[in-house]
């Protein structure tokens, strides 16, 4: 160490300031990285950690302001959903629907040809159940029967409506009305699932036999 300090005396002013400022940066940049540099990836760390709270915490405050408009609207759904049950009849209720619109084409006066159920149509998640109706009767007898099958409690609709072969008879005019009747239906849990599986493809059968 006292070599070292004599041949530093002896060196000129200007290199002992060199030597000097060198140890100087020297003990800055060991200090820097050995103190400083951890100390400022610990704050980058947790001022990402605050910002990451931070959202999650506004995300459930608006979560917790919405509660009240998301509890209504659940209610909504749900009294929609058990108003729909009541207007799409079940399997069992599907052939006293159908005699009631049978009944509501004699109580109006008309003449019933036919009144045949034809097969039903299947969608994802209900059946159409069309009936095939003939009837003769006049234009105010029709009209009356339009009438009560809209006031239905169930949703039904008649379409591919036809009036032809128009008779006069005094003062009223008596046709030949075809047309379907269509009413709804949920389809089971087990049909869904069936219709499902039916819409999945095939797998190929494996072979690999000697030719």
């Amino acid at each position: 160490m006292s070599q070292f300090l004599d041949r530093y005396t002896k060196l000129p002013r200007s290199q002992r300031l060199l030597l000097v400022g060198l140890g100087y940066l020297l003990i800055c940049v060991v200090f820097f990285f050995s103190l400083i540099s951890p100390t400022l990836a610990d704050i980058d760390l947790a001022n990402a950690t605050r910002a990451e709270l931070t959202t999650k915490r506004d995300q459930v405050r608006t979560r917790a302001e919405n509660r009240a408009s998301f509890e209504a609207e659940l209610e909504t759904l749900a009294t929609e959903l058990k108003q729909a049950l009541k207007e799409l009849p079940n399997d069992r209720e599907i052939p006293g629907l159908l005699s009631e619109i049978d009944g509501h084409a004699r109580k109006s006066g008309l003449d019933v040809r036919r009144f045949q159920p034809l097969p039903e149509v299947l969608h994802e998640y209900f059946a159409d159940v069309p009936v095939q109706l003939v009837m003769d009767g006049s234009f105010h007898e029709i009209g009356i029967f339009f009438d009560k099958v809209r006031k239905m409690g169930r949703i039904v609709s008649v379409q591919d409506i036809e009036m032809t072969d128009p008779v006069q008879s005094g003062s009223e005019t008596s046709l030949k009305v075809s047309a379907q009747a269509v009413t709804y239906r949920f389809l089971t849990e087990a049909e869904i699932e069936a219709g499902r599986n039916a819409k999945k493809p095939k797998k190929a059968a494996g072979g690999g036999g000697d030719e």
